[in-house]
């Protein structure tokens, strides 16, 4: 039996292990946190359980392919609990607001009902999210092994959704939000999602949750995390806490093993990294075998950025009842508070998962867009980085006592993360939460994680499948198992 060795026990370490052993391999998984899930986590604080990940699964849905992954791999039990939310979120501005339904036929209604003379983009937009809702992230085989014969398949299988999608593939959220005529359309849909991202980040989000396939998983990420690791267990599998890879032992051209923090040295057949890209490239394997494409992307953070935030996680004594997932609220002022100006303030709902606090209790969090840089700059200065993150606090408990003044003199615990948190704990390039997505054709849609001069290694994970996600990292870890079966002659056993 040929051992392979895992970097990383986040969803794609996790995903692959299990593939993996299922296909016969001896695997071990070295993370070097005390947890699984990597950014796919959540924490406790007093009463309350703050989730640092999910706000909503792709696969939800039990009659596709993402979801049979999910209970392949344990992620997803019988008796999980899948709450489908009414709305994306809502934005609010001067007594006026815009919920984005995720029902088209609803949300078509009420857009209407605000801006008539945007009926044609409004039309054109729910028939595209109800197309494109049966539109499945191809994961049978790595993307770059699929046949001609395999993609004639998948353009049958969509052929009704394509045109749709190649339409708002070409544009940015900003440019789709310049297409509708009212400003307060404009501003709802860029307060849901970023304006350098591609339009289909709305289109695919909403036409998944149209058709209730983007469902939320109560108990939310460190839950989902537990249920992978317990199923790689059960499977036989070993993972190692705490044991943080620097090195890949590299003989004749070869991956042979890995070299542990503490100097601790582990050898086996294949080595496959499901750690942070920037990490696994630049110092795991000391920028020997990193391909250009890579060189490309990680040199230049201004021009291909990444996503990265700030929140405030707030623990609330008493009830706070909203039927809205997120709440965007335009703000008096711009203000800057986490190195990024803006004129709205994003307030998110956990009230719909009563196991992140007790009865009659809310956790609630304040969500800010944050800017890399500034962050890692004011950590230099422990001080100015501690006063900084309690203006950030101060700031989103104003916010959410202005929305919801129940609120006032209740909140028993706080807790602030910043793109600092994401680095330190997760190791994350640049504290970022997902890859690029702003679908610039200078980044790959896949990439085998075959790297050039190195045998026996891939590297895998949300870098390989951008922009990443709980999906992408979970299929790249799928692909990994899936390449090194191939590679040995192994019929590939998927359930």
């Amino acid at each position: 039996m040929k051992k392979v060795l895992i970097i990383g026990a986040g969803i794609a370490g996790l995903t692959c292990g299990i593939y993996t052993k299922m296909n016969g391999f001896d695997v071990q998984i070295y993370e070097m946190h005390n947890v699984p899930g990597g950014e796919c986590t959540g924490w406790d604080r007093g009463d309350y359980h703050f989730d640092g990940c999910i706000h909503w699964l792709v696969g939800s849905r039990p009659d596709t392919d993402l979801h049979k992954l999910w209970k392949t791999t344990g992620a997803l039990h019988e008796d999980t609990q899948i709450i489908n939310h009414e709305a994306f979120g809502v934005y609010e501005e001067d007594g006026r607001s815009v919920s984005v339904y995720t029902h088209a036929d609803k949300l078509q209604k009420h857009l209407l009902e605000i801006s008539p003379q945007d009926a044609k983009e409004i039309r054109r937009l729910c028939n595209a999210i109800k197309a494109l809702g049966s539109f499945g992230m191809p994961i049978e085989k790595p993307m770059d092994m699929m046949t001609v014969g395999d993609g004639i398949k998948f353009a049958a299988r969509n052929l009704g959704s394509l045109g749709k999608l190649s339409r708002y593939r070409k544009m940015s959220m900003a440019q789709f939000a310049s297409r509708f005529k009212n400003p307060l359309l404009q501003k709802a849909f860029l307060s849901a999602i970023p304006g350098d991202y591609t339009s289909t980040a709305l289109v695919f989000t909403l036409a998944g949750m149209h058709r209730g396939d983007s469902g939320y998983p109560i108990g939310g990420s460190r839950a989902f995390a537990k249920r992978m690791e317990q199923r790689f267990i059960e499977l036989g599998g070993e993972i190692y806490y705490k044991h943080r890879a620097e090195k890949v032992i590299i003989m004749d051209g070869r991956a042979v093993g890995l070299r542990m923090a503490d100097g601790k040295e582990v050898f086996g057949n294949f080595v496959i990294s499901c750690a942070d890209g920037y990490a696994t490239l630049y110092r795991i394997l000391e920028n020997k075998h990193t391909p250009d494409v890579y060189k490309k992307l990680f040199a230049d953070p201004k021009k291909y950025q990444l996503p990265t935030s700030a929140i405030v996680f707030m623990g609330i004594g008493c009830e706070i009842e909203t039927p809205h997932r997120s709440i965007t609220i335009k703000r008096e002022s711009s203000v800057n508070v986490s190195g990024v100006d803006t004129d709205t303030a994003m307030l998110l709902s956990y009230a719909y998962d009563n196991t992140m606090a007790p009865r009659g209790k809310t956790v609630m969090a304040g969500f800010y867009e944050a800017d890399y840089d500034y962050w890692s700059a004011l950590y230099k200065d422990k001080e100015q980085y501690k006063q900084a993150k309690e203006r950030l606090r101060q700031d989103a408990i104003a916010v959410l006592l202005r929305r919801f003044p129940q609120a006032e003199g209740k909140i028993e615990t706080t807790d602030v993360v910043t793109p600092l948190t994401y680095e330190r704990y997760c190791n994350a390039w640049r504290g970022a939460w997902m890859s690029w997505g702003s679908g610039s054709k200078d980044i790959p849609q896949y990439h085998p994680g075959e790297l050039p001069g190195l045998e026996n290694f891939i590297m895998a994970g949300m870098w390989t499948l951008p922009p990443g996600g709980l999906p992408g990292a979970a299929a790249a870890g799928r692909f990994a198992a899936h390449r090194l079966c191939i590679r040995e002659g192994v019929a590939f056993r998927k359930e």
